[in-house]
């Protein structure tokens, strides 16, 4: 076998994909750079042809010395055999550490019934011991008519650092998300939804990309409400992040000053986990020596004694700003629910987080080292996109039993009924691109054991799941996702045929949550006048022999709706939104989310996909403030509208454990 040949075997192996087929359908074989590279960020040393054989030999080895797999998916409440190639005395542990069943068996161990959850199974034979880690799933994620009473829904999608109020000072607040929702249930919207409210980091002045967080499973403190306000938002269509940053830091430093000693504070710090302080502490450190890690003296580089000595009392303020966000997350979801929403407020799980910054440095054993996430070109970017994310490695994350994306995936569950994970396809594969400049490549992930996790925190906070699966979607995806209870994500201006034209909405998948329009994408009106045409040749991606093609394409697309939904010739913006979601709510789809762009007839859209600085992303403002939303005509012949789907809200259900049927 020759070196490369070799090579090829053990990235294989390993989960790195040999090639992978672009948006044209062109085959692109991942180069011997790449491989070496992605292989040395799942840690595994592949330089030399010594290394690559040993490293085979190794995983071999580690096969054929096992009697069971080093983790195994079980479905919870029925009892589970297992076929042993020797005899053994078995012990099952659960997460506490309580023992839940114990036995010996000979070729044959019956596990009895054992709860949803995490359990781990020792085995101890003649001269071997070993343990499997267990993964006890539901038989899928809670559906909607499970957790709401009704299989359809409809709900609000709304950015939230745009929102405006007469007391946020420049920057949407968990108090205004409060008094959106409120509004919007008593409109018969079943859920509101925003853009990750992740932490961006308090020492990061630079970062406004809520898909760019320190950590996906701490609050991004840019939203607290200051007590007595900081005055109305500023007439100005975009956010000045700096000015708003400058006035409402110190405010939160004033006020901390006076209730740090709160019982409740105390009570908050006393119930959390390691990770808070850990959190903290990096919070804390980052303030005197930046926001990268890999800056950081050594001594700093991972958590522990050295770092909580650097981060000293400091590190209470940050711990006391986590406590702000979740106390007023928690009451804009109690208002949520108290104003008729069945699901109330629908959360987006990020991709990833910064490299160099807290998720990094609180999971440096799981971290895959030396590469970033990013796709390959798709319709959202025709270059594709480096997202400069850290991916968190499949062996390392297993090898720790999944605790990051557990605990991140319960902490954000049990703030919201809807939460959104966005590009699902991660759970699959993921697209990384090495910090060496080679050519980025596909790595397999543990797809069922993912799924597996996601059930499992989903049915503990009886919480819905939304998998956004846009772009390339291998074959088979969406019915394995949908099957572990998982929705999918149905953008109807992309569900397309062959020659352009939209499909009808009747044609949308039902076991999805479906919108015409995302931060991502076109508004509606931006969509129906092709003012993403104009920007994408102002922005130099295309011609204007390109760019007048795709306006005629556009005019295809509009005249393929105006037929299937029976827009009139004469129809101006507001009628054309309004036959669009009448069409949208009355399709087959579970859930229905309109963007309160669209609802408020806005043409720029939030974010353009692969630009940074070239166009003003993630600082628009709604033009509408929430003390308006109960009044507004357009809410209310929206929620009219909505209702011509079957769509009425049923009693809120309060949360509590699902039952698992057999």
């Amino acid at each position: 076998m020759s070196a490369d040949a070799a090579l090829r075997q053990l990235a294989l192996a390993c989960g790195v994909h040999l090639d992978f087929h672009d948006l044209t359908g062109t085959r692109r074989e991942t180069p011997v750079p790449t491989l070496r590279a992605l292989l040395r960020a799942l840690g595994v040393e592949a330089e030399s042809g010594a290394q690559v054989a040993e490293a085979l030999a190794c995983r071999q080895a580690d096969t054929a010395d096992r009697h069971l797999p080093e983790e195994m998916l079980l479905r919870a409440g029925q009892p589970t055999e297992i076929t042993l190639a020797a005899p053994c005395r078995w012990q099952v542990v659960g997460e506490d550490g309580r023992e839940l069943a114990a036995g010996k068996a000979e070729t044959q161990l019956t596990l009895p019934p054992l709860e949803v959850g995490y359990a781990s199974l020792h085995l101890t034979g003649e001269g071997w011991r070993e343990e499997s880690f267990l993964l006890l799933r539901p038989p899928h994620a809670p559906l909607l008519s499970e957790t709401s009473g009704h299989h359809r829904s409809w709900g609000v999608t709304a950015a939230l650092y745009g929102l405006r109020s007469g007391s946020n000072g420049g920057l949407g607040s968990y108090d205004d998300l409060a008094k959106a929702a409120g509004a919007l249930g008593r409109h018969g919207a079943q859920f509101l939804g925003i853009n990750p409210v992740s932490a961006l980091g308090w020492a990061a002045e630079d970062t406004i990309s809520p898909y760019s967080p320190t950590h996906r499973g701490f609050f991004n403190a840019d939203h607290i409400a200051v007590e007595g306000g900081l005055g109305p938002t500023p007439e100005n269509a975009l956010i000045d992040y700096k000015a708003f940053r400058a006035r409402q830091r110190p405010a939160l430093e004033a006020e901390y000053a006076r209730t740090a000693t709160s019982k409740d504070f105390k009570a908050f710090c006393a119930k959390a986990n390691a990770s808070l302080e850990d959190f903290s502490c990096y919070e804390a450190i980052s303030e005197r020596h930046g926001t990268d890690i890999r800056q950081w003296p050594a001594a700093l580089q991972q958590p522990g004694p050295a770092a909580i000595k650097e981060a000293g009392r400091r590190a209470e303020f940050h711990r006391w700003l986590q406590w702000r966000a979740e106390r007023e997350i928690d009451a804009a979801q109690a208002a949520a629910r108290t104003s008729g929403m069945s699901l109330g407020l629908y959360l987006d799980l990020a991709v990833g987080a910064r490299p160099g910054g807290a998720e990094a440095w609180m999971h440096d054993d799981t971290i895959a080292r030396g590469v970033t996430i990013g796709a390959p070109p798709d319709q959202l970017s025709p270059e594709g996109q480096s997202w400069d994310l850290v991916a968190h490695a499949p062996g390392r994350l297993a090898q720790a039993r999944y605790t990051p994306l557990r605990t991140m995936l319960r902490k954000l569950m049990e703030k919201c009924g809807l939460l959104r994970i966005d590009h699902a396809l991660g759970l699959m594969r993921s697209y990384w691109l090495p910090d060496d400049g080679s050519p980025g490549a596909y790595v397999t992930q543990p797809f069922e054991t993912l799924l597996a996790v996601i059930a499992i925190e989903a049915h503990r906070a009886r919480c819905v799941v939304v998998g956004e699966d846009l772009g390339l979607v291998p074959d088979g995806f969406r019915q394995t996702m949908n099957t572990a209870g998982l929705y999918s994500y149905a953008v109807w201006q992309y569900e397309t045929f062959d020659d352009g034209t939209l499909h009808p909405a009747s044609d949308l998948r039902p076991f999805s949550l479906a919108c015409f329009s995302t931060h991502d994408t076109p508004t509606l009106r931006g969509f129906w006048y092709g003012a993403d045409v104009e920007l994408w040749r102002d922005m130099g991606w295309i011609s204007d022999a390109e760019a007048a093609g795709r306006h005629g394409h556009r005019s295809h697309q509009r005249a393929g709706l105006r037929r299937d939904c029976a827009i009139a010739p004469a129809a101006g913006p507001e009628e054309i939104a309004g036959v669009i979601h009448g069409a949208l709510t009355r399709s087959p789809a579970a859930m229905v989310a309109v963007q309160l762009d669209d609802l408020l007839g806005q043409t720029d859209a939030p974010n353009l996909p692969g630009t940074i600085d070239e166009h003003p992303n993630w600082r628009r403002r709604t033009g509408l403030a929430v003390e308006d939303f109960a009044t507004a005509p357009q809410l209310a012949e929206s929620a009219a509208t909505m209702r011509t789907g079957n769509r009425q809200p049923p009693v809120p259900a309060e949360k509590g454990p699902i039952s698992c049927p057999e």
